[in-house]
């Protein structure tokens, strides 16, 4: 295809150029420069020397190419085929679940403290108190009445026994109130533990845990 090619584009050459001389030779043969029959013979001689002119015009082929003189291409080899491979699904793990934050111990409450065990007798400072408090309902539950053997404590945790001791008395108190607020005084005796005791006004008792 390239040969055919190359020879149609050369014919027309060859055609353009002996039309232009022929023009050339007859407008000098016009005008007397040169004998008509010496610019004919340089149109011919002209031609015969231009490559794919008359004179030298290729023969046409007799036979195509054979296949096998033919070059390959570059690039154009037959590529070895490969099995295509089989693709793993991504595998995305999911981070572990943190655990959840235990939740932190509550701390004791600030206004209680756990009674002191096995302490011998002990002094202190002790008011009482009953009537005008009576039907009201204790800070560490219950209601107050003339015959509750209680005692109130700023901090000690409720429930906790005590025994008293005043004049030669004893008896058994229950941490069941929060008090005296008063300067200077530990307990505030209820109204059945101060009646136990004979105890009344503010005095000093002796007193020890259970």
């Amino acid at each position: 295809m390239k040969v055919a090619s190359k020879r149609s584009f050369g014919s027309r050459t060859v055609v353009t150029m002996m039309t232009a001389l022929a023009v050339m030779a007859g407008i000098a043969a016009g005008a007397g420069i040169v004998p008509s029959s010496n610019a004919s013979a340089q149109v011919l001689e002209v031609a015969a020397g231009i490559p794919g002119s008359a004179s030298g015009v290729l023969p046409p082929a007799s036979e195509l190419p054979k296949a096998e003189d033919l070059r390959t291409p570059s690039g154009l080899d037959v590529a070895e085929t490969k099995a295509p491979g089989t693709r793993k699904p991504t595998v995305i793990k999911k981070p572990a679940p943190k655990p959840a934050p235990k939740p932190a111990a509550k701390p004791a409450a600030s206004s209680a403290q756990a009674a002191p065990a096995g302490s011998g007798w002990k002094s202190a400072v002790a008011s009482w108190y009953g009537p005008g408090f009576y039907g009201n309902t204790m800070a560490g539950g219950g209601t107050l009445t003339p015959s509750s053997m209680v005692v109130a404590h700023r901090t000690l945790p409720f429930g906790t026994k005590i025994e008293f001791s005043y004049n030669g008395r004893t008896c058994v108190a229950v941490v069941q109130d929060r008090g005296p607020f008063h300067g200077g005084r530990t307990f505030d005796l209820g109204p059945g533990t101060a009646k136990a005791l004979g105890f009344s006004g503010v005095g000093t008792v002796k007193y020890r845990f259970l």
